[in-house]
């Protein structure tokens, strides 16, 4: 089976009209996203359909549905993750919801009333949207409210393209003390931590709850030596080939992905376990 960990709903699902959600791509604190990834301002004109069928496309089995808050009303963004899994419970396996610790809402009641009355099963955390290191203590609440509901959490730990936003923010060093202090606390590391991959590799060995996820990422630049990947490709191939986790972010497509990953200089049973099997087991489906 193939697992896609993070996908998220097209901006159309959630924002007024597709105008405002290109406004907020092409000319915010957002835009550096518009020129990394050619092309992501058409994900405002994307639908759920054409996300289907991506997925099919690529033979991706199943997805991690992921709200993420980066500009504007965090409840909107999980009620479209729950109107979505809930619409196509055969392709998005779980919800996953996002949170705004700037706002004046209880955040751990948010997102416990979440997991508990609309079925979501995870938190994802984007601590450079809010000009926060995910150990700030503001985010201490949700983590042992996820410790205490047995969900994990998905945080950013990796590059931003933000234009106004230190990187720094989302460094996977700052994991390890959130680690320390929520040893019981599943850790998914979106993006694989580039450029400090060889910091979230050891942050990764040292905790046995720290999962590598790889979205947004084109899987051949992390087989390229000298890109920086190298030490995921050394380590995710042995001692923490239990740990990788396949995903798209919706940023490139299924097919493109699935198809350079299956050419990694992996293991086969590997290459097995990055696209689905580690996903299989962290989502209990075994």
């Amino acid at each position: 089976m193939i697992i896609d960990f993070r996908m998220v709903p097209p901006s159309r699902e959630y924002r007024d009209n597709s105008d405002q959600a290109r406004t907020v791509l092409t000319k915010s604190y957002m835009r550096g996203y518009a020129d990394t990834y050619k092309g992501i301002e058409e994900h405002t004109e994307t639908t759920v359909d054409e996300l289907l069928k991506s997925m099919d496309d690529g033979g991706v089995d199943k997805a991690v549905l992921q709200a993420e808050w980066a500009i504007g009303d965090y409840r909107r963004q999980n009620d479209a993750v729950y109107r979505i899994v809930k619409d196509h419970p055969e392709k998005f396996i779980a919800g996953y919801l996002c949170i705004n610790p700037l706002e004046d809402d209880d955040m751990a009641n948010v997102v416990k009333s979440e997991v508990q009355q609309r079925g979501f099963k995870g938190v994802n955390i984007q601590g450079w949207a809010y000009r926060l290191h995910c150990n700030d203590k503001r985010f201490y609440p949700v983590y042992e409210t996820c410790v205490e509901l047995g969900i994990p959490a998905t945080i950013h730990s990796s590059i931003n393209f933000t234009v106004n936003r230190s990187i720094d923010y989302s460094r996977p060093i700052y994991l390890d003390e959130v680690a320390c202090d929520f040893p019981e606390l599943v850790i998914i590391a979106n993006h694989g931590g580039w450029p400090w991959v060889n910091e979230l590799v050891a942050i990764a060995w040292k905790h046995p709850n720290v999962y590598i996820e790889i979205g947004a990422v084109s899987p051949k630049y992390i087989g390229t030596p000298g890109t920086g990947w190298d030490p995921l490709m050394v380590y995710g191939n042995s001692l923490l080939q239990d740990r990788v986790l396949f995903a798209t972010d919706c940023m490139l497509p299924h097919k493109r992905c699935v198809d350079e990953l299956q050419a990694l200089p992996l293991k086969d049973a590997v290459k097995k376990k990055w696209l689905g099997g580690n996903a299989e087991k962290l989502l209990g489906l075994v």
